[in-house]
């Protein structure tokens, strides 16, 4: 996960949080900061520069307590096109640089940068948006699960038809390659059939036995698929193994041997079986790649393993018939099962990728520091009665992040007031997509650590 610096120039100064050691904590003048967030900790991943805590603070004192005259400027829209304060949206959106002659002369990695920077703000104003009104972040995310719905029922079709069609191509070839292909589409269908099962039992709720769903089950759904299809290479790379020594045999013993050769037969039915396979699957492929979820990420892997994986089937598959039939050198014949160890693993390489992705979804892996900043910025316009931002945190609870807020309020605030301000938050950060539980703690002061109110596991 890449980590990015932001830079916040005031007038003449810049300050930059990846110049700050990471062992100290900085307090800015209110001359120079005017605004309330307090401290802002972002679990970094290790190789990145951490305290011995793994948390990166900032404290900023807060140079102006603004008191709400009155209850109409209270319950104001905190997001207002109009706001002239540094960190409003209208603030942001003149600092966007967009595409520029000049820029043909900067290095990769400052034109990397203002992608960056311009990328952030497309995002708060995703945020600015949803904050009046607008739900198409909503809709776009429940059309992206209808279309992964869609998706998945048509992959496990294709891969039953396919998976039949296959057997018989295997049948009368014999080729290991192909054969190899095989093992990799009943993989294919059982996987199918798992992402289904575990859709289907997220989509139907139980309160008391899931009083907080089952979207766990669709990493863990792919991660038990990682290790079949990883045990099933094994196998296919243990008889690959043991008919090129048989093979070796054959040509060591001379012509007088009783030993014989692994028949291979591509007729035109195990080609055209091939061809179908690996068009169908490309086909699969270049739509699940273009939705974002992670059950579409496992079958878009899923369908250009089996894209390439045929297509190397096919080739090897047809020099092997040609040597077996004395058509070429009939030491060729070798090529067929290398050919099924290089497809078996080419499928391992990218199954334990994939299982390691969705490992760190499982055990909690920080989110991207972008939507933490993200998150930040939402509940810094979420009240004007919010007087620090304490503890923001984001990490992964299955296929969405869980997250939690610490605000700090008046301490003669009345609890209901306090109680519509933290569920009014609370709500808003569950509004987003990427978010399936928010947390949202309330205080009255801000001199404690973080780690000070929660036990440390």
């Amino acid at each position: 996960m890449s980590q990015t610096n932001v830079a916040y120039k005031f007038d003449s100064d810049a300050i930059s949080l990846g110049e700050l050691p990471s062992d100290k904590q900085y307090t800015l003048s209110p001359r120079t900061l005017p605004v309330r967030i307090r401290r802002l900790s972002i679990h970094i991943p290790h190789g990145l520069r951490h305290n011995s805590h793994n948390v990166l603070s900032v404290e900023i004192d807060n140079p102006l307590e603004q008191p709400v005259s009155n209850k109409e400027e209270k319950q104001e829209n905190p997001f207002n096109d109009n706001d002239d304060s540094y960190y409003s949206l209208k603030t942001f959106r003149e600092r966007r640089r967009g595409e520029r002659n000049e820029d043909s002369g900067l290095s990769r990695r400052i034109k990397r940068f203002y992608k960056d920077q311009d990328e952030l703000i497309d995002v708060y104003e995703q945020v600015h948006n949803r904050g009046n009104g607008d739900d198409s972040a909503n809709i776009a995310h429940t059309r992206t699960q209808k279309i992964s719905n869609i998706l998945t029922k048509v992959s496990l079709a294709a891969n039953i038809t396919l998976f039949i069609l296959k057997i018989a191509g295997a049948v009368i070839s014999t080729s290991l390659s192909v054969i190899s292909s095989v093992i990799d589409s009943a993989v294919d269908l059982a996987s199918s059939i798992i992402l289904f099962w575990a859709w289907y039992k997220i989509k139907r709720r139980d309160k008391y036995r899931y009083p907080q769903g089952r979207t766990r089950l669709e990493p863990i759904g792919i991660i038990v698929l990682a290790v079949i299809m990883c045990a099933a290479s094994v196998l296919v790379i243990y008889e690959s193994i043991n008919t090129i020594v048989d093979d070796a045999n054959f040509f060591k013993a001379g012509p007088n041997t009783t030993k014989t050769l692994q028949a291979i037969d591509m007729s035109a039915f195990p080609i055209a079986a091939i061809v179908i396979t690996a068009v169908v699957k490309g086909i699969l492929f270049a739509l699940c790649v273009r939705v974002n979820t992670p059950t579409m990420s496992a079958l878009a892997a899923d369908h250009i393993n089996d894209t390439v994986s045929n297509i190397v089937a096919l080739v090897c598959g047809i020099v092997g018939s040609y040597a077996y039939k004395n058509k070429i050198n009939q030491k060729a014949i070798f090529i067929d099962p290398i050919g099924a160890i290089c497809i078996s693993v080419y499928i391992i390489i990218t199954w334990i990728k994939q299982m390691g992705d969705q490992t760190k979804r499982l055990s909690g892996h920080t989110a991207d520091p972008r939507f933490i900043s993200q998150i930040t910025w939402l509940t810094y316009h979420h009240s004007p009665l919010i007087e620090k931002i304490d503890t923001v945190r984001a990490f992964y609870f299955g296929t969405s992040y869980l997250v939690e807020v610490d605000i700090v309020l008046p301490e003669d605030m009345l609890l209901k007031q306090a109680h519509d301000i933290g569920e009014g938050l609370q709500k808003k950060i569950e509004d987003l997509p990427e978010v399936e539980r928010a947390f949202v703690h309330l205080d009255y002061e801000f001199d404690h650590h973080p780690a000070d109110e929660h036990k440390v596991v």
